[in-house]
């Protein structure tokens, strides 16, 4: 799956799940949607893509391309991880067991879930696999498996498919999807965009939740359905072809004033902050920049974690000033919940404890950020030294560390820094 290419790890385009190559995987996803090309993705609503157990990131790497966000989730492995390999390829990943609990996004956060070959079986726990995804979801956005199976002789293949597809097809009518195509082993459900539809479900089959339920850090996964009532109910294919958020769209999250703004102030800051780092990068011991400086390699920092990221603004400073990295961004699960702004900004994004560990792999971030962060820890119930210790372990060797806080916040850190 790798070859080495002078000083460079170049991956082979076409993934081991994905037999026909990854482009023509992703093309024949886009012409089964009624699209002409995967090009088209972004037009008709599909801009943010939460792919279940990526494999080696091929599909995953290639909606980037398009300039789209693919998020990456599975399961922790002691060994050929998924996630750590995305993460190496400089692709948003992360670890996520979704078995038995909800994963940390709120509903109505992506325009397509993907899962191939991700080992799910989806007969299990009554359904409640398929009503995650409902959940994470927004309307009329798509459901993708691929599941490739060997073909033996005779009608096994086709038994075996019809045995994976039937609880599928069973379920998912009763949560309003239609199986839109069908081809080979792909299938593309679409969630519906009528909001009255679930309120026809009946009752005892699937229930809707209750109302004002959506509190996704980690709950167990739910035998019932988030119904339409969210200001969020937008379907994908009524958004605004530009990449910012409509004005009606932010009226759903607040105040439109204080999101400017927010912007603004971050355009500056990465300024400054790739002024400070820019010849540091080459030296051994801290210093003021000089003339004799040379430039750092356009790739100097490619994943970097805003750990307490408010509206998002540091990663939409990252994209004006055309950087090549992505953004982990990051809500602390008891700051204000501006989480779903950032999701429908088209950004990654993770609710997460800052008293816990981080899912994800030790040395995978080249650059954490927090701003404001070391405040708001210091009425919990962790440390510092925890916090600085964690952040120790999910920074890569040379990697950089942005804080910006009180004063007195400040000092505390440069204690633990030291």
């Amino acid at each position: 799956m790798m070859l080495l290419e002078e000083n460079q790890i170049a991956f082979h385009s076409q993934d081991g799940l994905i037999f026909d190559g990854v482009k023509d995987y992703s093309r024949q996803i886009a012409e089964m949607m009624g699209l002409g090309s995967d090009s088209e993705f972004f037009q008709a609503g599909v801009r943010t893509v939460l792919d279940i157990g990526c494999g080696f990131g091929s599909f995953g790497a290639h909606l980037v391309s398009l300039k789209l966000t693919a998020l990456c989730v599975a399961a922790y492995e002691a060994t050929g991880s998924q996630v750590q390999i995305a993460l190496e390829r400089g692709l948003p990943a992360m670890i996520g067991n979704f078995i038995s609990r909800q994963l940390p996004y709120p509903s109505l956060s992506f325009d397509m879930v993907h899962c191939a070959q991700c080992g799910i079986v989806w007969d299990k726990k009554e359904g409640m696999f398929l009503i995650e995804f409902d959940r994470l979801l927004k309307p009329g956005g798509y459901f993708v498996i691929t599941s490739p199976i060997s073909k033996p002789p005779g009608r096994a293949t086709s038994s075996k498919k019809r045995s994976m597809l039937t609880p599928l097809a069973q379920f998912t009518e009763k949560i309003c999807w239609s199986l839109i195509a069908q081809q080979d082993e792909t299938f593309i459900w679409q969630k519906t965009a009528d909001a009255y539809c679930y309120s026809s479900l009946k009752k005892n089959e699937v229930p809707l939740c209750k109302e004002g339920y959506d509190t996704p850090y980690y709950q167990t996964l739910m035998p019932c359905i988030i119904g339409a009532s969210s200001k969020r109910w937008i379907p994908i294919q009524n958004k605004s072809s530009s990449p910012d958020l409509s004005s009606v769209e932010l009226e759903v999250h607040g105040n439109p004033e204080d999101f400017f703004d927010d912007l603004q102030v971050w355009k500056l800051a990465l300024k400054n902050y790739w002024s400070l780092l820019t010849p540091l990068i080459f030296s051994d011991h801290p210093k003021r920049p000089g003339d004799e400086d040379p430039l750092p390699p356009f790739n100097m920092v490619r994943n970097v974690m805003d750990m307490n990221a408010h509206y998002g603004g540091l990663n939409a400073a990252f994209l004006e000033e055309m950087k090549s990295v992505w953004v982990m961004n990051v809500v602390p699960v008891r700051a204000r919940n501006t989480l779903p702004l950032i999701l429908d900004r088209g950004f990654p994004g993770v609710f997460h404890d800052w008293c816990e560990p981080f899912p994800t792999y030790p040395r995978t971030y080249d650059l954490l950020h927090a701003n404001g962060l070391l405040s708001h820890l210091t009425s919990e119930r962790c440390s510092l030294v925890e916090l600085f210790v964690e952040m120790d372990r999910i920074l890569r060797p040379e990697g950089w560390v942005v804080l910006s806080d009180k004063l007195g916040a400040i000092e505390l850190a440069r204690a633990h820094a030291t």
